[in-house]
């Protein structure tokens, strides 16, 4: 075989991967900010715009799925990772802050990779939630917040594999074990706050009765 046409035959088929790559790349772009448009509805209570927001979601990476398949390459390539990985994030934040249950994999079909990821950054915008939840006084939500924290981090932490079958997942496990211990301290702060305003507004009215 002429050795040009030996390359022809790769180039048509990296053309194809390339064709399929840019025609995929906007879709897993919108999964991502659909997603982060979820969480912020999420944070607002706005928990039924949140959850079709999600299911806008499932369907583009469905949708691009079936485009990728066309692909050998694109396919083993894990493009669509970070766009399973951020629903999964926002799928288990509106699930848990909703109803206190968490999203199964199996529910929009998520890899094991990106959904454990995933369930990492959860830990942050729990944080979120967490505080959220003191500025209004919430402490006994906020606990319970605190507590889907440490039930995650305990969790990923049984994963003790190395990066390359699990990657960033070690140091997303350090970030979240920062942010859970940070957050207990605000509690543990406002728990204290809210004691000492309690026990002084019993002395008043004690004060008061007394006189």
């Amino acid at each position: 075989m002429e050795f040009s046409t030996i390359l022809q035959d790769l180039r048509d088929e990296i053309d194809i991967d390339d064709k399929i790559r840019e025609k995929t790349l906007p879709f897993s772009r919108e999964a991502v900010r659909k997603c982060s448009e979820s969480i912020k509805k999420t944070h607002k209570g706005l928990y039924d715009e949140a959850r079709i927001l999600i299911s806008e979601v499932h369907q583009i990476i469905e949708h691009t799925e079936l485009d990728i398949s066309g692909s050998d390459f694109m396919a083993k390539s894990r493009s669509l990772d970070v766009a399973y990985q951020e629903l999964a994030e926002a799928a288990n934040l509106l699930s848990i802050i909703e109803r206190g249950e968490f999203t199964s994999h199996h529910e929009y079909g998520i890899p094991s990779r990106p959904y454990l990821t995933g369930l990492a950054d959860v830990i942050g915008e729990l944080r979120r939630a967490a505080l959220d939840f003191l500025r209004h006084d919430d402490v006994t939500r906020a606990e319970k917040v605190l507590g889907f924290m440490d039930e995650i981090l305990e969790g990923l932490q049984t994963f003790d594999y190395p990066n390359a079958l699990i990657p960033d997942l070690r140091r997303k496990c350090d970030v979240g074990r920062s942010l859970v211990e940070r957050t207990r301290g605000d509690l543990t702060r406002a728990v204290g706050q809210s004691r000492l305003v309690k026990e002084l507004s019993d002395f008043e009215k004690r004060m008061k009765n007394g006189q």
